[in-house]
């Protein structure tokens, strides 16, 4: 009996030693730190210069904007090839070839929801899926939410790995489009406006205007009879408007023709004599615009020859406090000033 009781013992003993180590290699799967440094994309690291196309795709499977490198340059080839950023591109790639995988996490369908990399067939899904071509082969990674640690990490999936980890760094790609493309239109300071006209669809046109910089506010031309302005900087707001103008999207004109009923215009002239003309239009609830520019010459001339008077007048005086006083018995004779050329 004794011996039969402690054969018992030992089996249970056994099972419970199998028991625990497999919950302990469950856990080390979904809980435990990566013991070596291993990159993220490894083949990345030295051949950062390789890349010749970058990918997004959110919910649905949908193109956020694909990026390919051209003889001439980053373009957008999602966006009729429009300039792309390659600074942020390449800033881009090196945070991610930095990227290492910290801590093992989910291998189950299941929860991938709940660190954002479900499947993006979902209409909901939140993950960005990331392919880089030029490597070799194309490398594909799912990038979920951001860690809760200051942003200094994501949850990643790669390829079709159902092994799920931590990554290092701020590599989670920008959903916005205008975080990869050229999306800087203008940036003209107020100060440097010197006319704005504004005209509607309908009625008449609005016109604000200084005669020198250094006026403080621009002048309503066309106020209606029998009307006041509320205060003289009212005409102020719309000298700013291309003082940090950006885009959002963009799109071949030829496919967003311009709505002549909701069509608006602008003109703005600077003191320098360039304008920047802009239509702007809705479709369907969203603003789409046209900018151009050109020069006014008779402004461009007004300005030269105003410069010029400026700096004649800024020399001719530090001439006259520079020469010596008349009144000082250690100067020596004056002269007389050369005829002006």
């Amino acid at each position: 009996m004794k011996g039969s009781a402690l054969f018992k013992l030992i089996a249970i003993t056994a099972v419970l030693a199998l028991i625990v180590f497999f919950m302990n290699r469950s856990g080390t799967v979904e809980e435990s730190a990566l013991s070596n440094q291993v990159l993220l994309v490894p083949e990345l690291k030295a051949k950062l210069n390789d890349v010749t196309e970058i990918k997004l795709k959110g919910a649905e499977n949908a193109t956020i904007i694909a990026l390919k490198r051209t003889a001439e340059g980053w373009v957008a080839s999602s966006l009729a090839n429009y300039p792309a950023d390659l600074a942020r591109i390449r800033e881009y790639l090196l945070k991610l070839s930095e990227s290492q995988l910290r801590e093992p996490k989910t291998a189950s369908p299941a929860k991938y929801a709940k660190l954002g990399l479900e499947d993006l067939a979902a209409k909901d899904a939140k993950g960005i899926e990331l392919e880089l071509t030029g490597l070799g082969k194309p490398v594909r990674v799912l990038f979920g939410s951001i860690a809760a640690s200051g942003g200094q990490g994501a949850y990643v999936r790669k390829g079709d790995d159902k092994q799920s980890y931590l990554a290092s760094g701020q590599i989670r790609p920008e959903a916005s489009i205008n975080s990869w493309i050229v999306a800087d239109i203008a940036a003209i300071p107020s100060n440097r406006i010197k006319e704005v006209e504004i005209t509607p669809p309908a009625g008449s046109s609005l016109k604000v205007s200084k005669q020198k910089a250094e006026d403080s506010d621009w002048e309503v031309q066309n106020v209606p009879k029998g009307k006041t302005l509320s205060a003289p900087s009212v005409g102020n707001a719309l000298a700013g408007a291309l003082d940090g103008l950006r885009l959002e999207s963009v799109a071949p004109a030829k496919d967003s023709p311009p709505e002549l009923s909701s069509l608006h215009k602008a003109r703005y002239l600077t003191f320098e004599g360039m304008v920047v003309e802009l239509q702007g239009w809705e479709i369907a609830g969203k603003a789409y615009g046209i900018v151009s520019a050109s020069q006014d010459a008779q402004q461009m001339e007004a300005n030269v020859l105003l410069e010029a008077s400026k700096a004649r007048a800024l020399n001719e005086a530090s001439a006259k406090a520079d020469a010596p006083s008349k009144t000082d018995p250690a100067a020596g004779p004056a002269l007389a000033s050369p005829a002006a050329p």
